[in-house]
């Protein structure tokens, strides 16, 4: 990929949102901006006018040569955190909010979506093309502020939360694993609708709270083929959605659906894909199972290895981390506490906010904690509901 970058000097009072600022001027001298990057808010704006800030130095960017093919995807080779050369840096606090937006404004989407194929009606390819396009830059301009909502999780939700879910976690991964942006916001549109077919299964079979009988789950392996034919009506027919979209349920070993392929047919797309999305569907309450904690699901990918790339299930754990962000875990001061960022070279060490004291059974006034340079080590992750906490609201309340 070529880029060409140009620098630009202009008065506060021209600033937009959206702009990538790398200097500002205050007092006639030019001052480095501790964490350079987009300008996500009016009130970012205002906040440098009252510093007395006049003038800044943006960056304008223009990327070309950003294709990438199907076969680019298959023979990419990992390289680890490249993520970051994708990142404009932009802080949490200021990601989080927008990213809560996009959050909700996808999982709208992908209801509105199956209720439309539900109704044989066109799937809005504009939206959810624009969706996926605002996932992928809100995970460039912070990775971690829209990947902690993939944690907040009710069975009530679960089928178009995991979508969204999906989306987020394909997105990074696939930007972590060195692809570029083009080729993971296709990634990410993919994800979005690799189980649109599911809308054409009854609802009785899809919130059945016992194990489903064989007849049941032919008719649930359907979904692939029905969503196959949504796309195709609609004009989702890239090769990178379509890949996704039918190969999900394959297996290294055949054991898969719905044709059996082995690993030396099944592209690292659809290996990548299987991964997350068995991950978040072990993640996720359902009305007829109960979440597993992260570990477990991570766990349980390493341990089929008939089943799954075990190279890149090594790259999934690096990428999420042992505590994903948007996991509560309890601390050794006896404090529970929500992951915020995580922590790639030293994976049990992340950055945390504490809000809830274990001796006095409250909450306490958030407080940011860095765990590389704190005494206080994690114990063990905990759930929500062992210690009546509503995790969405924490989450949303104490970030925000």
């Amino acid at each position: 990929m070529t880029e060409a970058v140009k620098l630009k000097t202009l008065s506060i009072s021209d600033l937009k949102t959206g702009m990538f600022v790398t200097t500002v001027i205050l007092n006639d001298r030019k001052n480095k901006v501790k964490n350079q990057g987009r300008v996500n808010s009016q009130r970012t704006i205002e906040s440098l006018i009252k510093q007395g800030v006049t003038h800044v130095i943006i960056k304008c960017e223009h990327v070309q040569n950003d294709e990438t093919s199907q076969a680019d995807i298959i023979d990419q080779q990992p390289a680890l955190s490249k993520l970051k050369s994708h990142s404009v840096h932009c802080s949490l606090d200021d990601e989080f909010t927008r990213s809560c937006e996009i959050y909700d404004n996808t999982t709208k989407c992908i209801q509105e979506l199956l209720n439309r194929a539900q109704n044989q009606q066109t799937l809005s390819p504009e939206a959810i093309t624009l969706l996926a396009g605002e996932i992928t830059n809100s995970v460039i301009r912070n990775e971690y502020a829209i990947t902690i909502l993939t944690r907040i999780r009710h069975h009530s939700t679960y089928q178009w939360e995991h979508a969204t879910n999906c989306a987020i976690l394909v997105c990074g991964f696939a930007l972590f694993l060195g692809l570029n942006k083009k080729t993971a916001q296709k990634m990410t549109l993919g994800a979005l609708l690799h189980d649109i077919g599911l809308a054409k299964v009854a609802k009785g079979i899809i919130d059945k709270p016992e194990k489903l009988t064989t007849n049941e789950m032919n008719v649930v392996k359907k979904h692939l083929l029905w969503g196959h034919q949504l796309c195709k009506r609609d004009g989702f027919t890239d090769p990178i959605i379509m890949d996704m979209l039918i190969n999900h349920h394959e297996r290294l070993d055949g054991s898969g659906y719905p044709r059996g392929m082995k690993q030396e047919k099944l592209s690292k797309l659809a290996r990548i894909t299987a991964i997350v999305d068995v991950y978040d569907a072990m993640t996720g309450d359902k009305t007829y199972k109960k979440s597993q904690q992260p570990i477990n699901a991570l766990r349980y990918l390493l341990g089929k290895k008939e089943k799954f790339d075990q190279s890149l299930v090594q790259q999934f754990i690096k990428y999420l981390g042992v505590h994903p962000v948007g996991s509560l875990v309890q601390l050794s001061d006896d404090k529970l506490a929500v992951i915020v960022e995580g922590n790639r070279s030293e994976p049990l060490k992340p950055k945390v906010k504490v809000f809830y004291s274990l001796k006095l059974q409250q909450y306490v006034k958030a407080k940011d904690c860095d765990l590389t340079t704190s005494p206080v080590t994690i114990i063990a992750s905990v759930r929500a509901e062992d210690f009546n906490i509503n995790s969405a609201k924490v989450i949303r309340d104490i970030i925000s």
